[in-house]
């Protein structure tokens, strides 16, 4: 499962657009590409639309209790356009169709392309162009249903709030068990940009607990899931239930804490690792030995090797150090190597740390290769900060010192009685910056040489 290509048409604010995410040459099949740009530039949209092209596998859901966890084509998606009415202006739907379409792979057909339409005068969309996938996936479906081990993949969507987004009471007739309607349970709620923190704790729970019955020891995928996260996070060393404090406990080298005592970036890494993590181990549970990992789970997990998937991630720095930020890239890519990732990032600490053709620029022309590029290389060049190896305030100061001398000059050479208008455009200058002493009195001193040499008597700014 991947996508390779989106073709977007009046949705939000592409007129039409199309959007590429080139194959690794080689490799299991996973990917990682980001997208940069200023904020409006459309990063979210794409996402967004990427968001609804995958919703295909819940356009027929295999259980009822998927019903909303699909993001179909949607009448406010429509792009807006503005008409000036007398004193203001108004907003409204173009009369065109808006379509989102994508080209990839799902389960056994290679370069398909499937997406929703919405017609115009239509208040929904419809996937008629999209039946040879739809027919695939309803076929995998009633495999499943049958007992057969079929691959299935992993979707979602984390938004840029993700862990704390707020959503629905989930449903109590959750299903239980290891048999189809079980896998499911790796659909649920997949693309509504959220990680549900409370479930994450019950499934803690709920393995803490089998571990009594199993003498002490985890089950297989709980194994799995401890080391992914181990694997994502810098510095953790185990994550458990705890049953006193009733949430998750993470250590990080040798210091325990439950959930609700790590900070924002711990507890996001967290949350999206292990929630898309147990989403693996649910949807194709049939990869796990019923005992323990083995040799073939050496040196990562079989399931977390084989389990393909599209991820999408909304301002994957969000949080992070820039520490973190320079490996959650590679560390996501090791541990979930067959799915593909598609990211915005406002760091360049992240853009570095990507491989050939993974940067999608929104503001223009992209570079092959970034991690030879340094940080301000990738600030200044690729995102459009002037000098970013200074702060904004110290290059404002360095204008202002500049304007100020050439100021001076003038004043030395004018008349008397304008020294006053130059003494008041000097004082202003650099009042903005009168909480640096060492600055004031640099310029004054400069100030005390100029004018004081030309008989303007005081000196002083």
């Amino acid at each position: 499962m991947r996508i390779d290509r989106l073709e977007l048409r009046n949705f939000k604010k592409y007129v039409d657009a199309v959007f590429e995410f080139p194959r690794p040459l080689a490799g299991p099949g996973g990917s990682f590409h980001i997208l940069i740009g200023v904020n409006g530039s459309g990063k979210t949209t794409i996402l967004d639309a990427a968001a609804v092209a995958l919703g295909v596998w819940l356009e027929r859901p295999p259980d009822p209790l998927l019903g909303n966890s699909r993001r179909g084509l949607r009448r406010d998606d429509k792009r807006l356009v503005g008409i000036q009415q007398g004193d203001r202006t108004l907003f409204q739907r173009v009369a065109e169709d808006m379509t989102v379409k994508a080209t990839g792979t799902i389960l056994d057909l290679v370069n398909v392309t499937w997406g929703p339409v919405l017609p115009v005068g239509k208040a929904k969309s419809n996937n008629a162009d999209s039946k040879p996938v739809l027919t695939a996936i309803g076929s995998a479906y009633e495999q499943v249903g049958r007992g057969e081990p079929v691959l299935l993949p992993v979707i979602g969507y984390y938004g840029a709030g993700r862990a704390w987004l707020s959503h629905n009471e989930r449903n109590k007739a959750k299903a239980k068990g290891s048999g189809p309607a079980n896998r499911w349970e790796a659909f649920y709620d997949c693309l509504n940009e959220r990680v549900r923190v409370s479930d994450l704790a019950q499934w803690f729970r709920d393995e803490h607990i089998e571990m009594g019955n199993r003498r002490g020891r985890y089950r297989p995928g709980f194994e799995v899931v401890r080391r992914a996260v181990l694997g994502c996070v810098p510095g953790a060393d185990g994550i458990w239930y705890d049953s006193d404090s009733n949430e998750i406990a993470l250590s990080i080298q040798g210091n325990p804490q439950p959930f609700g005592n790590l900070s924002a970036g711990q507890r996001v890494l967290l949350a999206v690792v292990a929630d898309l993590a147990i989403r693996i181990v649910t949807q194709n549970n049939f990869l796990l030995p019923a005992d323990e990992l083995g040799s073939d789970d050496v040196p990562l997990p079989r399931v977390l090797a084989r389990t393909p998937g599209v991820v999408l991630i909304d301002e994957l720095d969000v949080h992070l150090h820039p520490k973190w930020q320079r490996g959650v890239v590679e560390s996501l890519r090791k541990m979930f190597p067959a799915v593909q990732f598609i990211a915005t990032t406002h760091s360049p600490f992240i853009v570095q740390s990507l491989r050939e053709e993974e940067l999608i620029n929104l503001d223009g022309q992209t570079v092959p290769q970034t991690g030879n590029l340094s940080v301000e290389q990738i600030a200044e060049g690729l995102m459009g900060v002037e000098r970013p190896d200074v702060g904004q305030r110290y290059e404002a100061m360095v204008a202002a010192a500049k304007s100020y001398l050439e100021m001076l000059d003038e004043a030395a050479k004018a008349p008397a009685e304008k020294l006053a208008d130059f003494e008041r455009k000097l004082a202003e200058r650099i009042a903005p910056y009168a909480d640096n002493p060492a600055f004031q009195a640099f310029l004054e001193l400069k100030h005390a040489a100029k004018l004081g040499a030309n008989g303007s008597g005081e000196g002083g700014a």
